[in-house]
């Protein structure tokens, strides 16, 4: 099958939902608070508001100026309202709630679409019951004139939300990894394709080439470009700019990849002009070592937009998306169109309301089988954002009802132009998800399935290549071993010992490196796959959970038998305390080691799993010297955590350090060992 994806512009329904506003007006006399430093600030907020104004490929951009200003005058109403929009419609979803939660507690009225943007926040993070409530609380303070034009958009996030919170209690045992920085960039990439290797890949990219290079007057992003990489020695080369070599120097259109023939020498581009945009064919010229100036492909264009196409194996039928509003369910719809006995393609049909939704379509692929199509959408029973589906073919012409990939496939920001690889267990997509590089990027997937499944045979290795995984899974180099050491078991509420959905991690404590994972089901019930019989690190988190952290020794452990481990997990409450085992410092000093820092990126889980927890971290020391030397060392041993803690994200005003000295000792301090266990970092929870 000849895969082809192409794409031109792709805007989150949370932008759509908004509109495109003109920067809130932050009054000067109200912003100015003393003359010394105000000039300065006061540039800095209108250099933000000409940034936001141009749109949102500059969001980022005018948020840095707006943060300028900030540091002038930190409770202004409208600058947190704006902060909170920029990083809302970017790359933090978390810090978009902070600003956006100041904005509405400093003026509950700032604007109009305050709780909208505070139930958007919410949403992105997984906190759909909140965001439910922010956005009936938006619907029921509306005027009836804006309440006729929100009323069934702001509905289908409710609807998305009420999908979610069904959906991420059955995640899939998938491993999801961001293919790195030598692919991906703080803008958006996307829609690949690749050969049957996957050693050799083309993707588009929307980044910034030159200083002068042109931004798109719908959405103020750069033009779309053609990148190519080459996966060498187990990573994926820089990527390289192609379109250069296809149209020169300069692009003042788009130009995205739509598909690369099976023998590599055929390169399917989508460029940006004419007819809305039409696909070209080029060709490569090993002789010449260089591509062909494309050429139209005729039988595939026409004067709609079509955002995705691809053809069945046999290159009998043609699937494509397309604006085309004359027979459309709303947005854009899938059409098919079939070769006629004359090899000419027959007038273009809707596939249908069995697949079309009121909402858009975009990113078609098929199986290699042709059996199965997967697209994506912002319908059907979607978290938030476009979500990858799969429908299967069961007659001519008759498709299955279309079934969401899942958690954490799918998520509340956009995940689109999904497609699968030969051996199936392995996909490729791009998303735009909490810790990704910026925009959307391309990820790899690999489907876990059973242990049976997980037999390679002779092909070659998925977990080959793998930069840093996504917040929801870390996988490391022994995830494909083959073992026979299985543990299983529960995790349960401490107290009234419900099961809880939460994450396993077993941490070898020699390289400090994840070697298994597991995810527990709606029962609480988790199995994982031990490398070796061996003592563990282990880690264990689930949203509105205290992590938990130990050590489990299974080194006498057989092979032939199933490990039973079961966990209670405590609430987050406030006043809960924590004691963090393995921080480790310099003896009489307060520079933290590096062994401490697998315990610390723990607590970092934690507090983004629970994005409003205020934490207290406390240094304690034993009774040996003076009470002030105690104190001071003590303090300055949890400021080192903290400052780790803000080094990894986690905003200042969610962290206090304070140091006891030996004045809440837990062991007498009579021998070396009590000591050694009065000397200890701890947390407390203040706020959640």
């Amino acid at each position: 099958m000849l895969r082809i994806l192409v794409t031109t512009i792709i805007l989150s329904f949370v932008i759509q939902v908004n509109g495109q506003q003109p920067p809130l007006r932050i009054k000067k006399k109200d912003f100015k608070k003393t003359e010394y430093g105000f000039k300065e600030a006061w540039f800095s907020v209108r250099d933000g508001n000409r940034y936001y104004a141009a749109g949102p490929g500059s969001f980022r951009e005018a948020r840095e100026h707006y943060l300028e200003a900030y540091k002038y005058n930190p409770v202004n109403a409208e600058l947190n309202y704006m902060i909170g929009k920029c990083y809302l419609f970017t790359d933090n979803k978390f810090e978009s709630i902070k600003y956006i939660k100041k904005a509405f507690q400093l003026k509950p009225d700032v604007n109009f679409d305050i709780r909208l943007l505070l139930g958007m926040a919410y949403h992105q993070v997984n906190e759909f019951d909140n965001a439910i409530e922010e956005y009936n609380l938006f619907l029921k303070g509306l005027s009836p004139k804006l309440l006729e034009r929100y009323r069934e958009k702001v509905n289908m996030l409710i609807r998305q939300c009420k999908h979610g919170r069904d959906i991420v209690l059955e995640p899939k045992r998938v491993v999801i990894n961001n293919l790195g920085e030598g692919v991906n960039s703080v803008y958006d990439e996307y829609s690949v394709a690749m050969d049957a290797d996957e050693t050799e890949m083309y993707f588009t990219s929307r980044r910034q080439l030159t200083e002068k290079s042109k931004r798109s007057v719908i959405d103020d992003k750069f033009y779309e470009d053609i990148y190519h990489s080459t996966l060498n020695n187990g990573k994926w080369t820089m990527a390289e700019r192609i379109s250069s070599k296809l149209i020169g120097k300069k692009n003042n259109t788009h130009m995205a990849v739509v598909g690369l023939s099976p023998d590599k020498t055929k390169l399917y581009i989508y460029k940006g002009g004419e007819n809305n945009g039409d696909i070209y064919v080029s060709e490569y010229k090993a002789e010449k070592l260089k591509w062909t100036t494309p050429k139209p492909i005729k039988k595939f264009n026409s004067r709609h937009r079509e955002t995705s196409i691809c053809i069945s194996s046999d290159e009998s039928r043609l699937y494509f998306i397309s604006s085309n509003e004359k027979d459309s369910y709303g947005g854009t719809d899938f059409y098919f169109s079939e070769k006629n006995l004359k090899g000419k393609w027959n007038k273009p049909q809707n596939i249908g309301n069995t697949i079309n939704t009121f909402y858009d379509e975009v990113g078609v692929s098929l199986s290699d089988n042709d059996s199965v199509l997967f697209f994506s959408s912002m319908g059907h029973n979607s978290i938030g954002g476009f979500d990858v589906f799969r429908s299967e073919l069961q007659d001519v012409n008759l498709w299955s009802k279309p079934e969401n990939l899942g958690y954490p496939v799918n998520t509340p920001s956009d995940d689109v132009f999904y497609f699968e690889t030969e051996a199936d267990k392995i996909a490729y997509y791009s998303s735009n998800r909490e810790s990704g590089i910026g925009g959307l990027d391309i990820y790899k997937l690999i489907y876990l399935g059973s242990e049976k499944q997980m037999a390679m045979g002779t092909f070659r290795s998925p977990f080959s290549g793998l930069a840093p995984a996504s917040i929801y899974f870390s996988p490391s180099a022994l995830l494909d071993i083959d073992t026979r050491l299985t543990m299983r078991g529960f995790l349960t509420d401490s107290e009234n010992k419900d099961p809880i959905v939460g994450k396993v991690e077993l941490i070898d404590q020699e390289s400090d490196e994840i070697v298994a994972i597991a995810i527990s089901d709606s029962t609480g019930n988790y199995e994982i796959k031990v490398p070796q019989a061996k003592q563990y690190g282990i880690d264990i988190n689930a949203k509105g959970y205290l992590m938990y952290l130990d050590v489990i020794d299974l080194s006498q452990e057989s092979y032939e038998e199933v490990v039973i481990r079961n966990f209670e997990l405590d609430r987050v409450e406030i006043g809960a305390k924590m004691i963090l085992k393995n921080i480790y410092f310099e003896t009489g000093k307060s520079e933290l080691k590096e062994e401490s820092y697998q315990t610390l990126n723990s607590v970092v889980k934690l507090m983004q799993n629970n994005p409003t927890l205020v934490l207290e971290i406390s240094g304690h020391t034993d009774n040996v010297g003076s009470k002030r030397y105690n104190e001071n060392l003590s303090r300055a041993r949890a400021k080192a955590c903290v400052d780790y803690l803000i080094g990894q994200g986690i905003t200042e005003n969610r962290l206090q350090f304070k140091g006891y000295g030996f004045q809440f000792s837990i062991f007498p301090n009579d021998n070396a060992e009590n000591r050694a266990k009065n000397r200890r970092v701890a947390f407390k929870i203040i706020s959640k």
